[in-house]
């Protein structure tokens, strides 16, 4: 929904997530996101990280 918001794609997120392919994976909830994509993905989105942590792998 943020994404949305804020105009972005999936492409946008591949600096901080990675390849097309893991992007694709995480956002269908196929991977889980590291503790550091989490943390990038707080910055990037403005969301609170607690959100993310909750499926991190740490």
């Amino acid at each position: 929904m943020k994404m949305e918001e804020k105009g972005l794609k999936a492409k946008d997120l591949e600096s901080i997530i990675g390849t097309e392919g893991h992007v694709s994976l995480v956002l269908s909830d196929k991977r889980e996101l590291t503790l550091k994509m989490a943390k990038a993905l707080h910055s990037f989105l403005g969301i609170p990280s607690d959100v993310f942590l909750s499926g991190a792998v740490i």
